[in-house]
């Protein structure tokens, strides 16, 4: 594979670790807790956070940005392998796409 393809495959990987973070606490741990109180989210206010709305739309938008960065950096490695004429196995082709289908349904599901 190509050097500069392979850096940018690498990096999309690395931002998606970091997204990850968020989305997974915005899919699996705040959002759950959010739907088991009986309040309005929007009227909700922690000490720690402040409105819990903005903090819960602020991590949507963080998650799908860098997960959006992430496949971007990804479609830029695949192109870039093409061109330079290198072969991708398919682990490198499917694993990414499974993450990116994770992510982007967990993001989906749980709503805002």
């Amino acid at each position: 594979m190509n050097r500069r393809a392979l850096h940018l495959y690498y990096a999309s990987m690395i931002v998606y670790m970091l997204a990850s973070i968020f989305f997974i606490l915005y899919g699996l741990v705040i959002r759950p807790v959010s739907v088991l109180y009986h309040e309005n989210v929007k009227q909700m206010v922690s000490p720690v956070f402040g409105n819990f709305y903005v903090f819960m739309l602020s991590l949507v938008i963080i998650s799908l940005t860098l997960t959006a960065i992430s496949l971007a950096l990804f479609l830029a490695s695949i192109a870039i392998a093409r061109k330079a004429r290198s072969h991708l196995s398919a682990g490198t082709l499917i694993f990414p796409v499974l993450l990116y289908v994770f992510a982007f349904a967990l993001l989906g599901v749980s709503g805002i």
